[in-house]
């Protein structure tokens, strides 16, 4: 009879959906010289929300608010910041609006297959991961890479009777330039000295992520914040 009536209570709470995935989450920290905030889009729908453009839904993006204390000056450098996962131990560096959208990237494909543009990534293919790609490099076959300063790797075996087909690549400074790199570029972290809050976007070229997996850093060792989103 308890069993029962206990199989009864916990059945309307079965019929319950499921708590939906959090895709915005804010995080605040501070070491000796600066108090920074930051909130994290996580997915395409989100980032859309902060940039106007899901971004192929390959990014993260961090809206970040940096403020001096006690009137310091302070230098902001876009490279202090890192975003890692515990996921995989990913980290990403973030990316400039010309590495994103930029029309000198280097724009990779697979013969027979129409490139996309997607500024410094070939979006659905290429995985332009300034910390490397996650879990070492991809195994043969795999998709092209999209390396470090616009240069594309292949990871097939080639052609020939593998059936394998060769990935090619060519520059994109003959294409239209992308309106999307203008506004990244608008709203994008400024690096320089100031002694006034500064606020910006950062684009970390990572996705398929967990809120409760990523960490973002700031600083050097001795003066880090860490800050973790839930």
């Amino acid at each position: 009879m308890t069993a029962r009536l206990l199989a009864l209570c916990l059945a309307p709470a079965m019929l319950l959906p499921a708590a939906p995935k959090k895709t915005v989450a804010t995080a605040r920290g501070e070491n000796e010289d600066l108090v920074l905030t930051a909130t994290l889009y996580l997915d395409g729908p989100a980032v859309k929300q902060a940039v106007g453009d899901d971004m192929g839904g390959q990014y993260i993006v961090v809206d970040v608010k940096v403020e001096p204390k006690y009137g310091k000056e302070i230098s902001i450098d876009r490279d202090d910041f890192t975003l890692r996962t515990d996921k995989d131990g990913e980290r990403s560096r973030p990316m400039s609006a010309s590495e994103i959208a930029g029309r000198g990237a280097l724009i990779v494909s697979q013969a027979g297959e129409a490139p996309r543009t997607g500024g410094g990534v070939q979006m659905g293919s290429p995985y332009p991961y300034p910390g490397g790609y996650p879990g070492g490099y991809p195994p043969m076959g795999g998709p092209p890479v999209m390396m470090p300063g616009g240069v594309g790797v292949g990871t097939g075996g080639g052609g020939g009777d593998s059936g394998e087909v060769p990935a090619t690549a060519r520059s994109s400074a003959q294409d239209k330039e992308n309106p999307l790199e203008k506004v990244l570029a608008g709203k994008m972290l400024r690096d320089g000295k100031t002694d006034k809050p500064a606020v910006g976007l950062l684009y970390f070229a990572m996705d398929k992520q967990k809120m409760k997996d990523l960490e973002l850093l700031y600083g050097g060792r001795e003066n880090r914040i860490s800050l973790r989103f839930k």
